[in-house]
């Protein structure tokens, strides 16, 4: 949990930043020996340097893009990090153990018990739909009507839970029993406020949730547990919340990509008004999960403002007004935005050259990383973009060539992070090691 200090409000968004950053690299850790303690108080000092931008040793190569292979190496199936979240934990610990990488790395061990308790729409996986050696796959839909832009902007909020949510999960139908929260204000309004909850359909619906949560507990158990001894073993974690664009929101699910697309021509308006509502929601809700996990950055997950799926034209005028009102919003707290921009921004490079000073970490996946270095490295974190085809198909010379040229590129850069372009399940130890190695030349 992170706590303001007195002064906060008269700290400018650099001193937010600082106060951040070092509540989280002073946070306590019980370690495992001297060596373990010696290790992590290196590396964590080395990507504070980076996330500083001030001069330090050498880059860090970062493999958490490669987290899917560091457990199935070990012979972990898709329905494994799903259903058994247990067998998780010695493989990832041997792959630390035995790599040594940067920084800690694990995969992301999905609910799968909560998502089939709560009949989860938006998604088949491996154990469920998909065969088990599988991972997951989205299923698209229309989960907010195009003639329903009006409501969702007008309290974004009450759609989500009496609209949204139920179509997602099913299991939750009940929710949209509820009454309009901000009308509870006279005495009488409490009968509106509590009598669902005395109805039979909300009562099973609570029932489902209570079995949900104590199997969300069990998860976070073994999940904290398993970045707790990696830590002890000296290996720090920057820890992000995930959190996505106001148009990516609303495209990946609420209206799915064939309805966005259609409604940038056939509702630009709506589509305009219903980004612009997200804004203050968002922010709220990242600004406070900030606080509660103690983490000084927040991942983007960048889908649809790649240069292959609008134009220059449509960028400025649908994604990138609200990303950044969201994104400024957060340096003035002092929360880092660790972009993880897929596919390619070849066409996007000057607005993000737009952002404050040390506000971004811009992980490229498929960019052309001569002009980022060029117009961004000056201002803030670049990381990436080792492919992930070649990773999976590539040689270990390829690999290695494609890193050496890379930290020749970013060489005299404040800040440069190796890393891979996207996520990958396929290669081999040799790569990895190769792409680790890269960096203590």
């Amino acid at each position: 949990m992170f706590t303001r200090p007195d002064n906060w409000n008269e700290l400018s968004p650099l001193e937010r930043r600082k106060v951040r950053l070092d509540h989280w690299q002073n946070k306590p850790v019980e370690f495992v020996s001297p060596e373990a303690e010696a290790n992590y108080k290196e590396r964590i000092e080395r990507l504070r340097k980076i996330y500083d931008m001030e001069p330090h040793d050498r880059p860090i190569a970062d493999p958490f893009m490669c987290s899917e292979y560091i457990v199935r190496r070990k012979g972990i199936m898709g329905k494994d990090m799903f259903y058994n979240h247990e067998k998780l934990r010695e493989p990832i610990l041997e792959f630390h153990n035995e790599f040594q990488p940067d920084t800690a790395t694990t995969p992301l061990p999905y609910p799968g018990k909560v998502m089939d308790m709560l009949d989860y729409q938006t998604y088949v996986w491996a154990g469920q739909k998909l065969p088990d050696n599988l991972m997951i796959q989205a299923v698209e839909g229309e989960y907010m009507m195009g003639d329903e832009y009006a409501e969702f902007a007008a309290d974004p909020t009450n759609f989500w839970i009496k609209k949204y949510l139920p179509r997602v999960l099913p299991k939750l139908t009940p929710l949209a029993m509820l009454t309009e929260l901000p009308r509870v204000s006279e005495n009488v309004d409490i009968i509106d406020l509590v009598g669902p909850f005395g109805l039979p359909p909300f009562q099973e619906m609570l029932k489902t949730l209570m079995e949900a949560g104590n199997e969300v507990m069990k998860l976070l158990k073994v999940v904290g547990q398993t970045a707790g001894m990696i830590a002890s073993s000296g290996f720090p974690s920057m820890g992000f919340n995930i959190v996505k664009t106001p148009f990516d929101y609303l495209g990946d699910t609420l209206r799915g990509t064939k309805g966005i697309l259609m409604d940038m021509y056939r509702r630009p308006n709506d589509l305009l008004a219903a980004c612009e509502a997200y804004v203050p929601v968002l922010i709220k809700a990242v600004v406070n999960a900030s606080d509660r996990n103690g983490t000084p950055a927040v991942l983007y997950v960048l889908h649809k403002g790649a240069d292959a799926f609008m134009s220059q034209e449509q960028f400025e005028k649908f994604y990138w007004p609200t990303w950044k009102q969201v994104m400024l919003a957060l340096y003035e707290e002092g929360i880092t935005s660790y972009l993880f921009i897929e596919g390619s921004y070849n066409k996007r490079l000057e607005n993000l050259a737009e952002m404050p000073e040390k506000s971004l970490v811009c992980h490229f996946d498929q960019t052309k990383m001569g002009p980022v270095k060029e117009v961004l490295s000056d201002k803030f974190i670049i990381a990436g973009n080792v492919p992930a085809s070649l990773m999976s198909a590539g040689t270990v010379d390829a690999v290695r060539a494609y890193c050496t040229d890379l930290l020749e590129l970013f060489k005299d850069a404040p800040a440069y992070i190796l890393a891979h372009g996207c996520s990958f399940e396929n290669t081999t130890d040799e790569k990895i090691r190769a792409f680790r190695d890269a960096v203590k030349k």
